[in-house]
C-alpha cells in the first residue's frame, strides 16, 4: 500500500472516530424543555381518586426583584418563583399523566425536595403512593415527607419569607433536626420493617393572627403522625415527639427549661447529643424492654439561684431535673403510642427479633397483641459537661453592694 493509500485511510478513519463522537448529545433535553418540580401534595378526592398538586420552579423569576407577587391561572396558585398546578386522577401516574396534558415543558421530579400527604390521603393509605414514588426513576429517594392537617396543597400554596419557596423552607426545617424527619427512602423501610409501623412530621395550618392579617406565610405547628402498616390511626404533639424521638434515637438537638430543686427560678439546658439503647428481656413469659438514654448537655441560661459554677451538688440538682423532664416525655410518648394508639414507631420488634430470633418466629406473628403489653424501663443519665456562667455570682455580688450602701 502506498504512502498516499495509508494517509487516506488514516484521515478516513480519524474522521469516522470525531463523527461518533458527536452522537452522544442527539436525544438530549434542554432544562429550558423542563418544568422543575420542587414539591408536590397528594390529597384524598374521593374514594377512588386522588388530587395531585405540584410546585413547579419558575426560572424567568429567579434573576429579578418582586419576590412575593403571586401569578396564576385557572387551577394554578404561587409566588413569583413557584407556581402550583394540579390534577384529579385514580392514582399518581395517572394524575401526573393529566398534569403532563397541560403542560408546555416535560415534568421533572429529580428537584423534589418534599412530598406532603393530605389528612384524608393518609388514613386512606400511602403505601401505594411510596410504591410509585420508589418505582419511578425520577422522584429523589431523599425527599423528606410530611402529613398535613386538611388539604396538603393548602401547605404547599403556602409563601415562604425566608426561603425561595414552602418546599425549601420545610425541607430547611427537616434538616434542622428539632422535630420529627423522615425521608422517603426511611419511609419505605419502616413501612417493611417488622412492626409494621411509622411516624412522620405533622403540620398543621394555625388560625390567622389578626383578622385583618390573614397571614400566608408559614403559619402552622408541628407534631407526628403515627401510622400503623400505611394508614394513619393518630396524632400526638410536640412535646410527645420530644419523647418519640429519644426512643428512637433521633435527637439531635433542642433545649430543655427545667426548675431545679432548691432553687428558685429556672435553668435552660442546650442538649449536644444523645444516645439511646434498648435492651430486651424475654423472662418467664414476660416480654420488657429497659431504655438507657445518654444525653449530654451545656448550660444555656441560668435564670435560678443555684450556682452552677462553684455547686456539683447544684449541678447534679439540675442534672436530676432535666433527667426527670427527660423521663416524663418518654412516658408520655409511650403512654399515646404504645398504649393508646398502640403503634410500635419505636421499633421494639426488632430489637427483639435480633436478640431472641426463635422467640421471634414463634411469637412474631402476634406482635400487635404482645406490643402494648411490653414492660418499659426508662434509665436516663444525663451529663452536664459545661455548666457555663452562673447568674447566681451577679446576684451575690449585687446582695453585697446594696448591704453596703
Amino acid at each position: 500500500m502506498s504512502l498516499r493509500k495509508i494517509g487516506r485511510f488514516g484521515a478516513f478513519a480519524c474522521a469516522l472516530a470525531c463523527a461518533s463522537l458527536l452522537q452522544g448529545c442527539w436525544d438530549r433535553t434542554e432544562v429550558n424543555d423542563l418544568g422543575l418540580i420542587t414539591g408536590a401534595a397528594i390529597d384524598r378526592q374521593d374514594e377512588n381518586h386522588i388530587r395531585l398538586a405540584v410546585q413547579i420552579f419558575v426560572p424567568r423569576a429567579s434573576g429579578g426583584g418582586g419576590g412575593g407577587m403571586e401569578m396564576g391561572s385557572k387551577g394554578g396558585v404561587g409566588t413569583s418563583s413557584t407556581f402550583v398546578h394540579s390534577a384529579v386522577g385514580e392514582n399518581i401516574a395517572d394524575a401526573l399523566s393529566h398534569l403532563q396534558e397541560r403542560m408546555p415543558r416535560r415534568l421533572f421530579w429529580g428537584h423534589a425536595e418534599v412530598i406532603l400527604f393530605g389528612e384524608a390521603e393518609a388514613r386512606h393509605g400511602i403505601r401505594d403512593d411510596i410504591d410509585y414514588l420508589m418505582r419511578a426513576p425520577q422522584p429523589r429517594e431523599r425527599a423528606y415527607i410530611y402529613v398535613c392537617s386538611g388539604q396538603a396543597r393548602q401547605v404547599l400554596e403556602m409563601q415562604a419569607t425566608l426561603e425561595r419557596d414552602s418546599s425549601e423552607a420545610l425541607r430547611e426545617i427537616a434538616k434542622s433536626g428539632e422535630s420529627m424527619s423522615v425521608t422517603m427512602t426511611q419511609l419505605a423501610k419502616m413501612l417493611a420493617d417488622e412492626s409494621g409501623a411509622a411516624a412522620l412530621p405533622w403540620l398543621k395550618r394555625n388560625a390567622p393572627r389578626t383578622k385583618t392579617n390573614p397571614d400566608g406565610s408559614a403559619n402552622y405547628s408541628n407534631g407526628t403522625a403515627v401510622f400503623k402498616d400505611d394508614r394513619m390511626v393518630g396524632v400526638v404533639d410536640e412535646a410527645t415527639t420530644r419523647g418519640i424521638l429519644w426512643l428512637r434515637n433521633e435527637i439531635k438537638n433542642g433545649v430543655i427549661t427545667v426548675r431545679p430543686e432548691g432553687g428558685q427560678g429556672s435553668v435552660s439546658a442546650k442538649v449536644l447529643r444523645g444516645k439511646t439503647t434498648l435492651k430486651p428481656r424475654i423472662a418467664g413469659g414476660k416480654w420488657s424492654m429497659t431504655v438507657r438514654i445518654k444525653t449530654d448537655t451545656d448550660a444555656l441560661q441560668n435564670a435560678s439561684s443555684v450556682n452552677l459554677m462553684t455547686s456539683q451538688a447544684a449541678v447534679r440538682s439540675v442534672e436530676k431535673a432535666l433527667e426527670q423532664d427527660l423521663t416524663a416525655r418518654v412516658d408520655m410518648a409511650l403512654q399515646k403510642v404504645q398504649k393508646n394508639l398502640k403503634a410500635d414507631v419505636f421499633d421494639f420488634a426488632g430489637a427483639f427479633h435480633r436478640a431472641y430470633p426463635k422467640a421471634w418466629h414463634r411469637y412474631g406473628s402476634r406482635w400487635d397483641e404482645n406490643f402494648p403489653e411490653v414492660e418499659v424501663k426508662v434509665i436516663p443519665q444525663v451529663r452536664m459537661l459545661r455548666p457555663g456562667l452562673s447568674n447566681a455570682q451577679n446576684r451575690e455580688k449585687n446582695g453585697k453592694d446594696e448591704d453596703a450602701g
